[in-house]
């Protein structure tokens, strides 16, 4: 039998063809909206955190969806501040993007006077990635039963006027200081650097109460190291259906949380559309939803649009309080 062998014309062809392949598939793969491209996704919190945790599991099934390769990266300082300062820098092609929390999108440009980057101009909204649930807890060596036995003992023991928040300039510290002064009280918001030293330190017996995510609390809450007494959002969660809401007991607090995917501003519609379909469907899958549901997390898809609203009524909301607190802006 004859063996054929190619000349170095026809390998060069051969590796031609190739080469056109390979490049026409990011082409195609544009025609549903999306350029194509590995997509990095810029968390601005420590790896194995719970954003960061929720983001790897949302990144593994977009990655499915895409076809393409979906990492994450983790610029952290400032409360989420070196990451969006990076996706500011970014290309504006859906290929970088931030998971961010409201502390970043709101909280930030409402208390520094140059965060370095505007959520409105620099970033086009994505949508919701999930919601979490503000709560109060309070020591069990504090003596102290429920949210209104906090207010009454404040009012006579400065001690139990101490509570902890999980960072200066965070929503539970303003939320406290509105309340102090519906009740004519004062009640001492004492920054940790993060929830985990707050909640150490409050189921030690050294805080009489705390305030951040319930994810945070439930596990001392369920061992009997502290008390959950109340949470502070809209609704009751299903995991301690008897706790009150602040709300039932007739203190104005608002303290949920959520978190947010963006991408730079000037990202091409099509693209923003087409993530956005994938981030939902994500968030609809078992495995996510499953493991949202081990973090007390709560799967919330939407459109850029509703995420855009959400951010407007939040800014709305806390502007006010955040002024009225005395908050100078650094």
């Amino acid at each position: 039998m004859k063996t054929i062998t190619p000349t170095r014309r026809q390998l060069l062809g051969i590796a031609a063809c190739a080469l056109t392949l390979a490049t026409a598939l990011p082409d195609a793969r544009a025609s549903d909206g999306f350029p194509g491209g590995p997509v990095r996704i810029l968390v601005g919190f420590p790896a194995g955190g719970t954003i960061d945790v929720v983001t790897r599991q949302v990144a593994e099934q977009m990655r499915e969806d895409l076809g393409v390769p979906v990492t994450v990266e983790n610029p952290t300082g400032a409360g989420g501040q070196l990451a969006a300062q990076a996706l500011k820098r970014a290309a504006p092609d859906g290929r970088t993007l931030m998971v961010a929390p409201d502390h970043t999108a709101v909280i930030i440009p409402l208390t520094l006077a140059n965060p370095g980057f505007s959520m409105t101009t620099d970033f086009a909204p994505v949508g919701l990635v999930a919601n979490y649930a503000g709560a109060l807890a309070v020591s069990q060596a504090s003596g102290i039963k429920d949210l209104p036995g906090l207010i009454a003992a404040s009012k006579t023991q400065p001690a139990a006027a101490n509570v902890g928040v999980a960072a200066a300039g965070s929503k539970p510290q303003f939320d406290l200081g509105a309340l102090s002064k519906q009740q004519q009280t004062t009640l001492n918001s004492v920054p940790y650097r993060g929830s985990v030293p707050m909640v150490q330190d409050l189921a030690g017996g050294h805080l009489s109460a705390g305030i951040t995510a319930l994810g945070d609390f439930l596990e001392f809450h369920r061992a009997g190291k502290l008390k959950v007494v109340a949470m502070v959002g809209d609704r009751r969660s299903p995991l301690l259906p008897d706790v009150p809401t602040a709300k039932e007991l007739g203190y104005a607090m608002q303290t949920d949380f959520w978190v947010g995917m963006f991408a730079p501003a000037g990202t091409p519609k099509a693209a923003v559309e087409r993530l956005n379909q994938s981030l939902n469907k994500a968030l609809a899958t078992a495995k996510v939803r499953e493991r949202m549901a081990g973090l007390v997390f709560e799967p919330k898809a939407s459109t850029p649009a509703e995420l855009t609203e959400r951010m407007a009524a939040e800014t709305k909301y806390w502007a006010p309080i955040i002024s009225a607190s005395g908050w100078v802006k650094q």
